[in-house]
């Protein structure tokens, strides 16, 4: 923090005769918390301001996350801490290049049975 007080008088700026506009320094801003694409938060999971996780990811539940998440990485504990990887590299690299989430709800649809089945190579092949 950058106040001597961790009283948020920015909060109150009409009690204390100060700009509304001085009221986002009421706390530090770390930045947006960025969630990936299909990623699974468990129950009660905290994110803390700035962090990023990335698609694919798995947040364990009650984890505190208080640093970036790579893909398709699972997380937990407090602070959360890597447990593994849910797939090999090369099967990541795979999944992030073919973003399946970003494909029409039609094409989803076709290839539905890829996706649950993990076959990569026959998502890589998708029409």
């Amino acid at each position: 923090m950058h106040s001597l007080s961790t009283y948020p008088f920015p909060i109150f700026f009409e009690d204390w005769e100060l700009s509304q506009k001085d009221i986002t320094n009421a706390w530090d801003n770390k930045g947006d918390i960025v969630i990936g694409n299909d990623v699974w938060i468990g129950y009660e999971a905290v994110m803390m301001p700035g962090v990023q996780v990335g698609d694919g990811a798995i947040i364990a539940a009650k984890s505190v996350v208080v640093s970036d998440v790579s893909p398709y990485t699972i997380v937990g504990g407090n602070p959360a801490k890597q447990i593994r990887q849910r797939f090999e590299d090369e099967v990541i690299r795979a999944l992030l290049e073919v973003a399946w989430w970003n494909w029409d709800i039609q094409k989803i649809t076709r290839n539905l049975e890829k996706i649950v089945a993990a076959d990569i190579e026959a998502l890589r092949n998708c029409e």
